[in-house]
């Protein structure tokens, strides 16, 4: 991943922490998201444009939901015990 997708070299990639590796693969994700957030905004404006042909307007999130769409209620609540038990099975 980090070699295909970051374009890291190997040496590059050695040199990072597993922190640092996390936050290049989360700003890689976040572009790629944001690339398809417009994608879908301009198929809408275009779907939405087409007048007498379209039988209703619809909204992005109707015409493609994207994973980043989903409310933070969706997300399951991390308690301390859960956060811990993590830390404990990386630690070891």
């Amino acid at each position: 991943m980090a070699f295909a997708e970051l374009g890291l070299t190997e040496e590059e990639f050695y040199r990072l922490t597993p922190r640092q590796t996390y936050i290049l693969e989360l700003v890689n994700k976040r572009k790629i998201e944001r690339a398809w957030e417009q994608t879908r905004e301009i198929a809408v404006m275009i779907h939405n444009m087409a007048g007498k042909y379209v039988k209703r307007n619809i909204t992005v999130r109707q015409f493609m939901p994207l994973s980043f769409d989903r409310k933070a209620d969706d997300y399951p609540e991390w308690t301390q015990e859960d956060a811990e038990e993590l830390i404990r099975k990386w630690s070891n």
